[in-house]
């Protein structure tokens, strides 16, 4: 969605991830547990090494980096007010 945001003509983009591989049984989902212990992508992480190693591995750091990133910009932003 984000490569692609910019040739989209859609105000709103929602991204669902896994959902229809699991609402239609083409993907097993994670055990209760697991879900309840936010373990999920671990699951899928064994489950579809392959195609997802690359997301889990590099793109999971430089989303959790954004983030806290993001979060000190908008806690330094609102003491300045």
């Amino acid at each position: 969605m984000q490569r692609f945001r910019n040739r989209l003509r859609a105000p709103v983009l929602v991204g669902v991830g896994a959902a229809f591989d699991f609402i239609s049984g083409r993907v097993r989902q994670a055990p209760r547990w697991l879900r309840d212990a936010g373990l999920e992508w671990l699951w899928r992480l064994v489950h579809e090494r392959r195609r997802l190693w690359r997301r889990t591995v590099l793109m999971g750091p430089r989303f959790v980096v954004r983030s806290m990133a993001q979060v000190l910009k908008e806690s330094v932003s609102k003491r300045g007010q």
